[in-house]
């Protein structure tokens, strides 16, 4: 039997759809993006046994491949009960961790300079390739460790090119610093990784969280703390609404992503830190934010190619046998925020249910407030809705503009000004706006 597709709808890559619910009098009572469309790749996991596991994480996301594959292999070792890595391993996770970083940044850059933009894409690339990850989707980490060492050669061939990629960011971030962006007015708390130090770590294990206030809500949590930490208010839907139980669900939900690495602590390298002053000065707003954590990157490879440990051979070790019952769960600080793996493992070593919370769904609350925004400062009622099929609320590039701010891992944060296909939708009213009855004027209009 031959089975026959019909593909007859023309499907806008970069779409994107807003709703606005109204209240019965007219007036905005919330906006949000829509996630609907964003299935939940946590069923992909499920079912499978936990050796099938590595194999699928490297292909979950084509837009965040390396975030989803480092953070996948920390909780299949965590269910382990943890793994002390070679140092060589450790390093080379984190060099590619953070090149993953520079090249998602760097595409956001090529409206502020190309050819620096460029540069940095090229020597991301090249330091994936050193640590054995020459395709899209990356195979560099195993449990354990990492499959391959780095060899001496790559490792001198990145080095040669970390000035000229350091200029670039530097220039990308002088550039953007001083262009205005969004009052950052977000009312919820800051989440990211830190380190040892309490400084801002993509790759760290421990976890901040620093309320709108300054107040530091979560201090140093590990994963294993994961469950006490945060819960979903939509368990399983694509926009779980997740929150922290430390302030409840009505004063918990929070931001991840550069904007909350930056307001969590201070970066631990200098010109990177010297531009996150600046950016404070500046108002704080994402896309200036992203520059600056790019810097960092440069500076923390810099860092990491010139360890000697790197170019050990023992990269490997092999993890304790763990096909009993048990719960992983592992994290990194991606280029959009943080992203948690959490595998629930059944005692035939399957994996009984998988819970992926990726920055987009962590973020949308912080985008809804942007939306709003946006909508309060440009909303015309008067506006219809144009052939194209977008909604009568507000300019659509400043509804775009929200939406880049907030980043979501979907390819409309990359769309051209003006070319995201943004649709707006507004919900019906619970009952038609009927206006008060007009009071006689006792001068008769005089």
């Amino acid at each position: 039997m031959v089975q026959r597709w019909v593909l007859d709808e023309i499907i806008d890559p970069f779409g994107a759809k807003v709703v606005v619910d109204r209240a019965p009098d007219g007036t905005i009572r919330e906006a949000r993006f829509d996630l609907a469309g964003l299935p939940r790749v946590d069923a992909l996991l499920t079912g499978h046994p936990v050796a099938e596991v590595p194999s699928l994480v490297e292909r979950l996301c084509g837009v965040c491949p390396a975030a989803h594959h480092l953070a996948g292999i920390r909780a299949l070792e965590s269910l382990s009960g943890g793994v002390a890595l070679p140092t060589a391993a450790d390093l080379s996770r984190r060099l590619l961790h953070h090149a993953s970083a520079i090249a998602t940044h760097a595409v956001r850059a090529v409206t502020t300079s190309r050819d620096d933009a460029v540069t940095l894409r090229r020597f991301a690339k090249e330091v994936t390739v050193a640590v054995g990850s020459p395709g899209h989707f990356p195979v560099t980490a195993v449990p354990g460790g990492v499959a391959v060492p780095v060899d001496a050669e790559a490792r001198d061939r990145c080095l040669t090119l970390v000035p000229a990629a350091l200029a670039a960011a530097v220039r990308i971030a002088e550039r953007t610093l001083p262009v205005p962006g969004p009052v950052d007015a977000f009312t919820g708390a800051d989440v990211a990784l830190i380190d040892e130090k309490g400084r801002p770590d993509l790759f760290g294990t421990r976890l901040r969280a620093v309320a709108a206030d300054g107040r530091v809500v979560i201090d140093a949590a590990v994963a294993a703390e994961w469950d006490r930490l945060v819960a979903e208010s939509v368990p399983g839907d694509p926009a779980p609404r997740p929150y922290l139980l430390a302030l409840g669900p009505e004063h918990g939900r929070y931001r991840v992503g550069p904007v909350a690495q930056l307001r969590i602590g201070g970066l631990g390298t200098p010109q990177a830190a010297a531009l996150q002053a600046d950016w404070s000065r500046r108002g704080g707003h994402a896309a200036a934010a992203r520059t600056v954590v790019t810097v960092h990157s440069v500076e923390a490879i810099a860092a990491l190619l010139a360890r000697p440990e790197l170019l050990d051979r023992r990269v490997r070790i092999d993890p304790p046998d763990r096909t009993g019952p048990g719960v992983g769960i592992g994290w990194v600080d991606g280029p959009r925020g943080l992203l948690v793996h959490r595998y629930q493992v059944a005692a035939d070593g399957r994996v009984s249910s998988a819970t992926v919370l990726t920055p987009t769904a962590q973020n949308e609350y912080w985008l809804a407030q942007l939306l709003r925004r946006a909508i309060d400062t440009g909303h015309d009622p008067g506006h219809p809705a144009g052939e194209s099929g977008r909604g009568q609320t507000g300019p659509i590039v400043e509804l775009e503009d929200a939406i880049r701010e907030a980043d979501p891992c979907l390819p409309c944060s990359s769309a051209p000004v003006g070319a995201m296909g943004l649709v707006v939708e507004e919900t019906v009213p619970d009952a038609p706006y009927d206006p008060p009855d007009q009071v006689p004027d006792p001068s008769g209009g005089q």
